[in-house]
């Protein structure tokens, strides 16, 4: 993973490098969400209908 966001940096069209850039910030958060088996799909955007 590391090494395919640090060729999108370099080759990829200008927006994919910036998205690039954030998965590379916060590295650990972007494997264990490929990896783990959990989600949050279920609850993604409930708290945000009851305010």
């Amino acid at each position: 993973m590391p090494e395919w966001i640090r060729q999108a940096e370099q080759d990829a069209p200008k927006p994919m490098k910036g998205s690039a850039g954030f998965l590379l910030q916060d590295l650990d958060a972007v494997t264990a969400s490929l990896t783990l088996p959990w989600s949050s799909g279920v609850v993604e955007g409930q708290l945000n209908e009851r305010l």
